[in-house]
């Protein structure tokens, strides 16, 4: 079974996307972020199917979801790495991506 893996840099990104919806509903928060990681399993099954990024950093694919936001991960053998999740508007630049 496919695997997803949340970075430390990611769990940052969910708490604070979780942070900021809930200031208007604790339920579209929830909601957000529930999507988002019912997106991440599926992309785990498919990781290739993102769009390539190498100019942010190595191995770096870009799938954006159904919500605002993108998700920024690293395919491996048994699913994905999800290094960033980051809203759809912000200029993403390599570095986003330092550790």
């Amino acid at each position: 079974m496919a695997s997803v893996l949340f970075a430390r840099s990611a769990q940052t990104d969910l708490l604070e996307t979780w942070s900021f919806i809930s200031e208007q509903s604790f339920e579209a928060a929830d909601h957000v972020l529930d999507l988002i990681e019912k997106e991440a399993q599926t992309l785990a099954l498919q990781p290739l199917m993102g769009r390539a990024r190498p100019e942010l950093s190595g191995d770096i694919r870009c799938w954006p979801t159904s919500t605002s936001y993108n998700l920024y991960y690293i395919p491996e053998e048994s699913g994905v790495i999800v290094v960033r999740v980051l809203h759809h508007a912000r200029d993403i630049q390599s570095r986003d991506f330092l550790n």
